[in-house]
């Protein structure tokens, strides 16, 4: 089990994500050294449960992380979120999202 931030990215395992006080947080579990595909993907705020529902399908059907910000994202939305993905923990960059 990787359970340390310094173990997942050895491991070529990286996380994403993005922030806002409106809209909650959104991190994506993305496994470098496998294509980029999805491990996962961590949801919080308004509409969580169906942001989760829209995803499950991909995510069940081997989801890569070109696939997650290459889909078209419905305006306004929480869920249009989730292909703005663009912060890894390992960058050291704020994932709080300052603008529109």
């Amino acid at each position: 089990l990787l359970e340390t931030a310094g173990a997942l990215s050895s491991a070529g395992v990286e996380a994403e994500g993005k922030s806002s006080p409106s809209r909650g947080y959104i991190k994506c579990i993305v496994d470098q050294s496998r294509e980029g595909l999805v491990l996962g993907l961590h949801v919080t705020g308004p509409h969580a449960g169906e942001i989760m529902q829209g995803f499950s399908v991909a995510y069940n059907m081997g989801m890569r992380y070109g696939d997650l910000v290459s889909t078209a994202g419905i305006h306004p939305t929480s869920a249009e979120e989730v292909i703005g993905l663009d912060v890894t923990k390992a960058s050291g960059k704020d994932p709080e999202k300052t603008s529109c």
